[in-house]
């Protein structure tokens, strides 16, 4: 059974699109021109590809600020922290950006050379986007806290990439039944999941509480993955009755 693509899957399945947000996420604001030179481009083409990025909640376009007379020119930037702020419903989209760049990034990383070890470097990788965005913190509530909160947070995430997750109390673990990366997590399974390991482990990071990222488990079935967990709290051994 095929797997459909969310529309934000479908906008970053084009390796251009990627390499457009991947210069976009690094900071800063940039023109077509700046873009197009950057990334090798036709600036129509180029353009195109923003338009996609801008209608789909990943860019934001809006006139360049000047001080001198003359027409200003519209530049481009990334989705930030900010923005999200103002409009949750765009979290979902920068998550799965967050998510497809570091992908990329490890893996024009290394590409050509000897990658001293390709897990340890795809989850720096992932856990090192989630700190870069600085995603908003997580509210507290009266319900949740310490390891709840945290649990809530990584199946928030894991929902917005996509992964249809289950969460086993039990054995501390996601069950994940959905890969929105699943041709190329078949194709690059210690780079693809580790990145994902590392994005969990970033979430966790961010809010307080015991609850670590141990290992991703991938394909215990057909299109199904495990997201171990552990808990690095301590507690104190139960009284005898």
């Amino acid at each position: 059974m095929s797997v459909r693509r969310t529309p934000a899957a479908r906008t970053l399945a084009s390796g251009s699109r990627v390499d457009l947000l991947h210069l976009l996420q690094d900071g800063g604001e940039h023109t077509i021109g700046e873009l197009a030179v950057a990334t090798g481009l036709h600036e129509n083409t180029t353009r195109e590809h923003l338009q996609r990025l801008v209608s789909d909640g990943f860019a934001q376009r809006h006139p360049e600020r000047r001080t001198v007379r003359g027409r200003p020119r519209m530049v481009y930037r990334a989705v930030s922290a900010d923005d999200l702020r103002t409009d949750p419903r765009e979290q979902d989209r920068i998550e799965e950006s967050i998510a497809r760049v570091a992908l990329t990034r490890i893996l024009l990383e290394g590409y050509g050379r000897e990658v001293a070890s390709p897990t340890a470097a795809a989850q720096a990788a992932g856990r090192a986007m989630i700190v870069d965005q600085d995603l908003p913190p997580i509210s507290p509530t009266t319900s949740t806290v310490g390891a709840d909160r945290q649990l809530d947070a990584l199946e928030g995430h894991l929902e917005r990439l996509g992964f249809d997750p289950e969460l086993d109390r039990t054995q501390l673990a996601f069950h994940l039944y959905r890969c929105p990366f699943l041709d190329l997590a078949k194709a690059r399974p210690e780079v693809v999941c580790n990145v994902h390991l590392g994005l969990a482990q970033g979430v966790l990071d961010a809010v307080p509480g015991p609850v670590a990222a141990r290992e991703l488990l991938p394909f215990v079935g057909p299109e199904h993955c495990v997201l171990q967990l552990r808990r690095d709290d301590v507690e104190s051994p139960a009284e005898p009755l």
